[in-house]
């Protein structure tokens, strides 16, 4: 750079070449002869060369250039400044070209790792996202969990009110076997009531259709009551469906004196007939018409 070699030249004078400056120029000049670049390489520090030229200087160090004009410490070259655009800086000292290089670094550090804290902003926002993902992933587990929990009490709840559903039907069935069983068995007591109203009913006679099965009901229920003296106030039931008993036997006697006597009257009315158109009957004859009347009779209570 013209201006720059001018500028240096320049100040020269007024500062002093560092013994490190030397040491490091002469270390370069040795290596350069013993290591020699070839075409290809030469050719790729001239390109990295240019791209650097081509970089702007930061802002700071335009502003500096900008107050160096003011002051007389720097030229600029209106052919550069055409060329590549760039800001060309005298630096007169060391510590100027410390502070452009440590701003320059800084600018170029800041610009190549602009795209790497995005990406580190990136992926952070990410692994917070699958953080909450599973997360929420946990939480959808233990729900889970809780509710085939949930699941496991209801089913054994719901087995268990199976069980005693079960339990209760058996009990039921074996309620309904005992009350009907007892109702067999209170049906011998139940009966007095009945049969008291049908054997004081004005229309029950021994020729009535339902006589003899009322006799023989009252017979099945004093045996029934007579085998069972362990029933509270059988002897009272005992006593009532005797009594019953009595008066029916009392009612057939009575049918059968009654038919008697009217077939009595009979043969003795058929025997005084037949004694007025004959004077007299043999014994025989007299035996057989006593016989055919009380046939008739006998068929006629039956």
């Amino acid at each position: 750079m013209a201006a720059t070699t001018a500028a240096a030249g320049v100040g020269k004078a007024s500062v002093p070449k560092s013994g490190a400056i030397s040491k490091g120029y002469n270390f370069a000049s040795t290596w350069e002869q013993n290591a020699p670049l070839t075409e290809q390489q030469q050719a790729a520090i001239v390109a990295l060369s240019h791209a650097v030229a081509e970089r702007p200087f930061p802002s700071n160090l335009a502003q500096e250039k900008v107050a160096g004009l003011e002051n007389g410490l720097s030229i600029s070259t209106k052919r550069s400044a055409e060329d590549s655009g760039a800001i060309d800086a005298v630096l007169v000292n060391t510590n100027q070209f410390y502070k452009w290089f440590t701003d320059l670094e800084a600018a170029m550090k800041s610009e190549t790792e602009d795209k790497y804290q995005h990406y580190v902003r990136t992926l952070t926002e990410r692994i917070q996202t699958c953080d909450t993902i599973l997360h929420q992933v946990d939480e959808t587990l233990e729900l889970f969990n809780e509710l085939q929990l949930q699941h496991q009490a209801v089913a054994t709840k719901t087995k268990t009110l199976h069980d005693a559903c079960d339990r209760l039907v058996v009990e039921k069935q074996r309620l309904i076997e005992f009350a009907e069983s007892l109702r067999a068995k209170l049906n011998y007591f139940d009966e007095l009531e009945n049969v008291t109203t049908s054997f004081y009913s004005p229309s029950m006679n021994v020729a009535h259709e339902n006589f003899l099965p009322l006799l023989k009901r009252v017979d099945d229920c004093i045996s029934y009551v007579e085998s069972n003296p362990q029933y509270a106030e059988c002897n009272v039931y005992l006593v009532k469906f005797r009594q019953l008993q009595s008066r029916a036997l009392g009612m057939i006697r009575s049918h059968v004196l009654s038919v008697l006597k009217n077939t009595s009257s009979q043969v003795q009315a058929a025997i005084r007939s037949s004694a007025g158109d004959k004077a007299s009957v043999s014994e025989g004859v007299e035996a057989s018409v006593i016989y055919v009347r009380f046939k008739a009779a006998a068929n006629e209570s039956d």
